[in-house]
């Protein structure tokens, strides 16, 4: 069984990930059948099931196929380029929108298909993921992906990186330049081409107003010869993309282009990191956002293992419902449906209906948006119920 972890800290563990298959998909049987099976055969078979439904497939959609449109040229012109400046991407947009699932699977696709352009550094047949080390890489790591900390200072981002390759810590008395140092060699000896910088709203924001942050990734950046791609909650609103100055106004300052901001030392980082916000709530206002949204629900619902489930039921009759109860985040779409399929095995019902889905409660936000929801259809429909006419008299005959 392959190991648990949610947010790989080291090389190994990153590898562990990318060794990661899907689970295999038992073959769905009726209930008549399932019935008539032995208790030890129908325990792997759950089993099984409930594998298959907390895992669902990565989807593609539209707005990820967006992202990945963008970001695609720099990715590639980060394996070939020899210049010392690599343009690097920022995914942005609100929370529970599916950036760190995309981050990840980025990295992943990236890793393998290096490992097939250089089929003499992949470990032999039979070999654990966790097991893949230097001996068989040559210590090359083209993929590091780093988590950033809550308040995560310069210094700080340099040990979670060093982490990562495994380079010693040199103790309480480093300063940001003797952790960065070493880090960036071992980048370097280790061949690595694209960093990930996942959560970067955590970074700390206060010191120098964020200028000295700013520059850490910029100084990575150029020393460590890599494509960074990095995944944060709403980034616009910080100070990440003007480094800690607000854009100068004065008109007729150099390096400022007529009706623009300055572009100075304060337009490093936004001049260099495109800022990808295309990960965002689905809305289903016209018609072809309301076939997307669709889409999404029949991705899940077809991947459910129930026994007594109608294929096609959420996609077809409840997508509104769906929409609704999430606010149209992935996120909270995924949530819902990993949550309904485990209490619709659990209580019997092998479906999931309205009542086993209005069982399930989500994240804070999602409840709290439904229930507004509520409350504006529930006073919409007294507000009709008000202003329609009145039903016909009907006059009863006494003869």
């Amino acid at each position: 069984m392959s190991k648990r972890v949610a947010q790989p800290r080291t090389k190994e563990q990153w590898r562990e990930l990318c060794a990661r298959q899907a689970p295999p998909r038992p073959e769905l049987v009726s209930r008549s059948e399932y019935g008539n099976w032995p208790d030890e055969r129908r325990g792997p078979f759950d089993e099984q099931r409930r594998r298959c439904n907390a895992n669902p497939p990565f989807l593609k959609h539209p707005q990820i196929l967006q992202v990945l449109a963008v970001l695609k040229p720099k990715l590639t012109q980060g394996q070939y380029s020899e210049d010392g400046t690599y343009h690097s991407a920022i995914i942005n947009g609100p929370g529970h929108c599916g950036k760190t699932s995309l981050l990840k699977m980025i990295g992943k696709e990236y890793e393998l298909a290096w490992r097939e352009r250089h089929p003499g550094w992949a470990p032999p047949p039979g070999i654990s993921a966790s097991e893949f080390r230097g001996d068989f890489f040559g210590d090359r790591v083209p993929v590091i992906y780093v988590s950033v900390s809550t308040g995560a200072t310069a210094g700080m981002l340099s040990q979670a990186v060093g982490k990562f390759l495994h380079v010693p810590n040199p103790g309480r008395a480093a300063n940001k330049w003797t952790l960065t140092d070493p880090v960036l060699d071992a980048m370097e000896a280790c061949g690595a081409e694209l960093l990930l910088l996942d959560d970067l709203h955590m970074l700390d924001k206060f010191r120098d107003e964020g200028q000295e942050m700013n520059d850490h990734i910029k100084n990575l950046a150029n020393h460590a010869a890599v494509t960074i791609v990095g995944a944060g909650i709403l980034l616009e609103q910080g100070n990440l993309f003007s480094d800690g100055a607000p854009p100068r106004t004065r008109p007729g300052k150099a390096g400022t282009a007529p009706g623009a901001r300055e572009r100075g030392r304060a337009g490093q980082f936004g001049s260099r990191f495109a800022d990808l916000q295309h990960l965002a709530p689905f809305p289903i206002a016209t018609a072809a956002q309301q076939r997307t949204w669709m889409s999404l629900v029949r991705h899940f619902e077809s991947n459910l293992i129930l026994l007594d489930h109608p294929q096609g039921s959420l996609t077809l009759k409840h997508w509104r419902y769906l929409h609704e109860r999430t606010s149209g985040y992935i996120g909270g779409l995924t949530m819902l449906f990993k949550d309904a399929a485990h209490l619709a095995m659990d209580s019997g019902v092998e479906a999931l209906t309205l009542d086993v889905m209005n069982r399930v409660v989500l994240g804070h936000d999602d409840e709290v948006d439904y229930a507004k929801t509520k409350a504006r259809r529930q006073t919409a429909a007294k507000r009709r119920a008000k202003s329609a006419p009145p039903p016909p008299s009907q006059e009863t005959g006494t003869g």
